[in-house]
């Protein structure tokens, strides 16, 4: 089982920094940030990792360590595009923001890296690209309904509007109304029907 903090990319875990007390602090410093991590006193750890990348701030592994920002994770790409916990951590974030494309992307990328390089995360990623993907159809769905309330109110006010009106053609402008508003309410059981929790 893999504990908060470890490289994961088939690399060595950091980079050797120019002097080796400074890269022996940083490595002091993500230890007891991930220590503080695992007791659930998560500004703490994050105290920690903001430390530990004051003192070495070209280890991809500290950003993804402290991931409180999609900069963060950003970051961390650049100094190492194949870290999968970098991508994972930027899906996250995505998925905060409702960037659900951005995140589904982010997930896809971090399975992939995870196949190359022989890396078990179990059922995380795709349990993680699943609850995206439905989020992403959930916030689809929410607008389309939105839509089409919208729709269905528009033509019910017009319907009014035409009862009132003393034109000859009222009586079939109502009636042609009436039934673009009829499909319209079809149309959306029909889709309720279709929904993927079914």
């Amino acid at each position: 089982q893999r504990r908060r903090g470890e490289g994961g990319t088939g690399k060595p875990p950091e980079k050797m920094a120019s002097s080796p007390e400074k890269s022996s602090t940083a490595q002091e410093l993500k230890e007891q940030g991930n220590q503080l991590f695992l007791c659930r006193k998560y500004q703490e750890a994050a105290t920690c990792y903001s430390k530990t990348i004051n003192r070495n701030p070209s280890v991809a592994v500290y950003y993804t360590n402290r991931t409180l920002s999609l900069a963060d994770c950003k970051h961390a790409l650049e100094l190492d595009p194949h870290s999968v916990k970098a991508h994972f951590f930027l899906c996250q974030c995505h998925l905060e923001l409702e960037n659900y494309n951005e995140a589904i992307g982010n997930l896809q990328r971090a399975y992939n890296l995870a196949k190359e390089q022989r890396l078990n995360f179990g059922d995380d990623i795709p349990s993680a690209l699943r609850v995206a993907k439905k989020k992403r159809w959930n916030s689809i769905e929410e607008k389309r309904i939105n839509q089409e309330n919208k729709l269905h109110a528009y033509l019910t006010k017009l319907i009014l509007a035409e009862k009132e009106s003393t034109s000859p053609h009222a009586a079939a402008t109502v009636a042609d109304a009436a039934y673009l508003s009829f499909l319209v309410c079809e149309k959306t059981k029909n889709r309720a029907i279709l929904s993927p929790d079914s």
